[in-house]
């Protein structure tokens, strides 16, 4: 992504911040890494000073000075730490209040990548250090028209991809093929391979008991075989190959049996699940066109469905993450328990909803994926499940 200069100080003097300050160190801070551009071997100390108004200035160690000549503005070669403190307080003399990348309280931890003796040092110049988090996500998580072009594509391939896994597994217990979850793995990522798709993880099938652990990944050697009567999760995520590719993510539950042969303790639970998801999407909908919403808001609101229903205990992760480039992206996830999101969710932000229910027996998920928009949210991973899909008529 190219660095916007123009457009982040029109963020900065809108949200009244004085500028924002990229501090790094080893290569520690991947958002200014990947703001900035760097690459090879980064092992000093660095700053790049973005003001809401007024050029920019970068503050290195003159050995690593050639790594950031490509920035605009000025570049500023300490010698030592007395003169990257006396240097770094001339830069900050006007400014109040800065944002960086820190995470108040630690509740945030995908955007606290700066020390806290970084931030003591900043604080101790008599300047009001923010958390960055807004502005990250609005840079480095809003996609472009092209992306959304590229997320739509793969949205699609990976429903009919999952589609065509049922079917696998359908005709292969028909035929009396020995198959195993491994086995639709490996068929998923040769339909993957099939439409020009990548992925860094390989997707997930997992049976019955297996499907209570959020984060199975069946093994050659370890997988358990596909059979009939059985409880089936199929979770799969990958994008188009290329530069603008973003990935689609979905999470389907099927039986290989017949409808009357699924048992109605998975029903419930299912429908419980989905009325989750739907109350979280409607949320949205509503809510986000008369004000602004953050991602652990829309997490209480699908959180409080299963807790009612007397599953909370068993709902054990967040309701959702950023989709980008990355499977799991730099954007506001949907998440009031493992950490505190407040980020806005902004058009052009992409997540997954997906609430989950795993017991010792058997788990189920449901997962689509939303794009905001200046219009409201859209489910991108159209059509909804509302019902485990039975395998055999």
């Amino acid at each position: 992504m190219a660095l916007d200069i123009t457009a982040i100080q029109s963020y900065l003097s809108d949200n009244r911040l004085d500028a924002w300050l990229l501090a790094d160190f080893h290569g520690r801070n991947t958002i200014a890494t990947a703001m900035l551009n760097l690459s090879g071997l980064l092992t000093r100390r660095s700053f790049y000073l973005i003001p809401a108004t007024g050029e920019p200035t970068a503050l290195v160690n003159p050995i690593e000075a050639e790594k950031f000549r490509h920035l605009p503005g000025q570049l500023i070669a300490y010698r030592g730490w007395k003169g990257l403190e006396q240097h770094l307080g001339k830069l900050l003399s006007g400014c109040k209040t800065v944002a960086m990348e820190y995470s108040e309280n630690g509740r945030l931890p995908y955007v606290g990548l700066v020390e806290a003796g970084t931030v003591e040092l900043v604080r101790s110049l008599k300047v009001n250090v923010v958390s960055s988090a807004d502005l990250v996500a609005s840079f480095k998580a809003r996609l472009s028209p092209a992306q959304v072009a590229a997320h739509r594509t793969a949205a699609n391939n990976v429903i009919l991809i999952k589609s065509l896994a049922h079917k696998y597994i359908s005709e292969s217990i028909k035929a009396a093929k020995h198959i195993t979850e491994y086995d639709v793995v490996r068929f998923i990522m040769n339909e993957f391979d099939r439409r020009g798709m990548e992925t860094a993880f390989e997707p997930n099938c997992s049976v019955d008991a297996n499907a209570g652990d959020p984060h199975y990944q069946p093994k050659p050697d370890t997988a358990r075989p596909v059979e009939r009567g059985q409880l089936v999760l199929i979770d799969l995520w990958a994008k188009l190959i290329g530069e603008t590719g973003v990935y689609a993510d979905i999470t389907w539950m099927a039986f290989t049996g017949s409808d009357s042969e699924i048992p109605q303790r998975y029903h419930d639970i299912f429908e419980v699940l989905t009325k989750a998801r739907d109350t979280a999407v409607d949320f949205l909908q509503r809510a986000a066109a008369s004000s602004p919403l953050c991602g652990a808001e829309v997490d209480d609101v699908c959180r409080e469905v299963i807790d009612e229903a007397g599953y909370g205990e068993f709902f054990t992760h967040r309701t959702g993450h950023s989709i980008t480039t990355h499977e799991h992206g730099e954007g506001p996830n949907i998440d009031n328990l493992e950490t505190e999101d407040r980020r806005v969710l902004q058009p052009g932000h992409l997540f997954s909803i997906e609430p989950g229910i795993y017991m010792p027996d058997c788990g189920f998920r449901t997962e689509i994926n939303v794009l905001m928009t200046p219009g409201g949210a859209e489910i991108t991973t159209l059509p909804l499940q509302h019902r485990i899909v039975a395998l055999f008529d």
